[in-house]
């Protein structure tokens, strides 16, 4: 067996550079790490040059997966009453002119990106940067039109998920990170990191948190354990598994997730389902419940241009897919 994982890992290595490799022989230095957890244990991990199990790492969008999971977390506890609130609930004291036409925005229509509000990262490639460089993001974001009724059409909109952080902050009266270190970081034994932060002091709710790889795999294995971890319960299975099935069809838009669920894409493959966190230049927290199989890869993404960083999420998430979990079936 263990002659058998080593030859899949280092496969999947070879595969994932070599694909890099011919479009840009630069690349190498950016790779972070590759770790491969099976059955609960990490059984095989690799580590280039500019990465270790110590650095945290900004993990871009995967942030995302974790501001889920904050909000399962603050449902659970009775914080927030249900997903399906109205934003307007929490939003309404810090910007009294929220449009009649945005006020039945549920909660759960953020965490499924049908929010129905203008602004797609994936088909505008300035929107996240025009969002990230606006004055005030919440503004920015509640003034744009409503151009679908909420709930219906998927569009994958970073700053309509930080209103997710902002309303948590809002239900719970502390900040996003403070929340976060007392109710999942601390209990996972995840220590204190950096994360970004909006213009207005509130943590951003679609990018910017760093971690260790090692932590991300403690976000992997609480949701492979459907909320527990070490025996202790941290987040509902009721919401593990709202957050992993499918809410909405994301009509193809990216690669391996043609649906997704509440900040979390899914996948199908031989027959069963697999959910990832997925973040910009190849950031992945990849969980395949059937063969109780998580795998995570970071890679150093700043100062590589968005057509190389693209080639690098497809190549490495195609690896996963298609070489790592289809070894074990």
């Amino acid at each position: 067996m263990k002659v058998r994982l080593t030859f899949i890992f280092i496969l999947l290595l070879f595969t994932v550079i070599y694909s890099c490799k011919k479009g840009n022989n630069e690349l190498d230095g950016n790779y972070n790490c590759i770790i491969v957890c099976k059955d609960g244990q990490i059984i095989s991990e690799r580590y280039f040059p500019s990465g270790d199990s110590a650095s945290t790492h900004d993990i871009r969008s995967v942030t995302k997966s974790v501001m889920s999971t904050l909000i399962g977390i603050a449902i659970d506890k009775g914080f927030i009453q249900s997903e399906n609130e109205n934003i307007v609930n929490y939003l309404h004291s810090l910007d009294n002119h929220i449009d009649e036409a945005k006020v039945n925005i549920k909660i759960s229509d953020l965490l499924s990106m049908s929010s129905g509000i203008e602004g797609s990262d994936l088909t505008n490639v300035s929107e996240y940067e025009d969002w990230h460089h606006a004055p005030n993001q919440l503004m920015y974001t509640l003034s744009k039109p409503l151009i679908h009724q909420p709930g219906e059409v998927f569009a994958y909109n970073s700053g309509a998920s930080h209103l997710l952080s902002i309303i948590l902050t809002q239900a719970t009266g502390i900040s996003t990170f403070e929340f976060a270190k007392k109710y999942l970081f601390q209990p996972l034994s995840i220590a204190d990191h950096q994360w970004e932060q909006d213009k207005q002091g509130n943590y951003n709710g679609s990018a910017g948190l760093c971690l260790t790889p090692h932590d991300m795999i403690k976000i992997g294995q609480l949701y492979l354990n459907k909320g527990m971890y070490n025996g202790k319960r941290i987040v509902s299975e009721e919401w593990i598994n709202k957050a992993s099935t499918v809410k909405i069809t994301t009509s193809n838009i990216e690669p391996f997730g043609p649906s997704y669920g509440y900040l979390w894409w899914i996948g199908n493959t031989h027959g069963h389902d697999y959910f990832f966190a997925n973040g910009y230049g190849g950031q992945f927290i990849v969980v395949c419940p059937y063969l109780n199989l998580i795998v995570v890869a970071t890679y150093n993404w700043a100062g590589i241009d968005s057509a190389t960083a693209n080639q690098h999420w497809y190549s490495t998430l195609d690896s996963i897919i298609n070489k790592i979990i289809l070894a074990y079936y």
